[in-house]
């Protein structure tokens, strides 16, 4: 056997003893395949790897630290997709595919990545309990999105228009992050949004929300910091739309409108203060335009009164002269 061919035979040996094969460790009655200790620590070993050719699969321990487009090979025919608690993930790919569902829980992921290519199979995206800090603005190519839950992760700014290719987006999860800005702007529209849930964040206030959310039918607000005037206004609009409100706050420091904690500002305080000036003010105008007119009206009854009495003199004069 000559050198080239037994380097092939090397070759050939140790890429079939360096392939693994996973299987099912359980399938349970809901097609549920738990596959246990899946571990890809690079690309060239995610060429060598083996997976059951079951429709939803549930990886739950091991350790796959940058899930790449490499590994969407091995998953032709999966259509759900769960990567939970003891699975390591420090990157995920989310690239066109067949699945209609990623669920990623507990993997102390860092950040995730969109194929830039407009994809409407996946229909279902939960990334939580995670350290997720940004949503990646490629997330406006995941076009056929009907929920999306991202709590409990490190987000502090969410800008709505990255889903609004999102047309039938009916659920937006964003409880407990850490959430300051949920930026929007007029003319935005999630026409089927039905659930928004924000407890738990920073938020003082949601620009345009009633008019972003027409068919809103519940909504979750505790535990955040909501200027006092911008929640009377929304609260309103919500009793009127009987918007359900899910879970509210159990103690206040504050003030409550509608079972819900809110804050006020120093201008909230000042416009306040201008507010009871101006109610002062017009008090008094109201005040002295009644008594305007109760003098108006006494004016004409001594104007009448005065007619009366010259038309009686002139009776009198013309009387003494017969």
């Amino acid at each position: 056997m000559n050198y080239w061919a037994s380097t092939i035979l090397i070759v050939i040996y140790l890429s079939l003893a360096s392939s693994k094969s996973y299987k099912c460790s359980i399938v349970n009655e809901a097609g549920f395949c738990f596959l246990e200790n899946v571990i890809v620590n690079d690309p060239i070993s995610a060429q060598h790897l083996e997976f059951p050719k079951q429709q939803i699969l549930l990886i739950k321990s091991g350790s796959i630290p940058n899930f790449s487009k490499d590994m969407y090979t091995h998953f032709s025919g999966v259509r759900l997709l769960h990567m939970y608690n003891n699975t390591a993930i420090r990157k995920f790919l989310i690239a066109v595919s067949n699945l209609t569902e990623i669920n990623l829980q507990r993997n102390g992921l860092l950040e995730f990545e969109v194929e830039p290519t407009e994809y409407r199979n996946l229909k279902t995206l939960t990334i939580v309990h995670n350290a997720i800090s940004v949503i990646p603005k490629n997330i406006r190519y995941l076009e056929g999105l009907e929920k999306l839950f991202l709590y409990n992760n490190s987000l502090e700014y969410v800008d709505l228009e990255l889903f609004t290719n999102a047309t039938n987006l009916k659920v937006l999860s964003l409880y407990d992050n850490f959430i300051k800005t949920l930026d929007s702007k007029l003319g935005l529209r999630f026409a089927h949004l039905q659930t928004l849930s924000l407890s738990k964040n920073k938020l003082s206030f949601i620009p345009y929300f009633a008019e972003a959310f027409p068919a809103l039918n519940a909504i979750s607000l505790r535990k955040n910091p909501w200027n006092c005037r911008w929640l009377e206004f929304s609260m309103g609009h919500i009793e009127a739309r009987s918007i359900q409100i899910a879970r509210k706050d159990t103690v206040c420091r504050y003030l409550w409108v509608g079972d819900i904690c809110c804050y006020r500002t120093v201008v909230d305080f000042l416009f306040q203060a201008q507010g009871e000036e101006l109610r002062h003010d017009r008090e008094q105008l109201l005040k002295l335009a009644q008594e305007n007119r109760e003098l108006r009206e006494l004016v004409q009854r001594l104007n009448e009164s005065v007619i009366k009495l010259e038309e009686r003199v002139v009776d009198n004069k013309v009387l003494g002269g017969v």
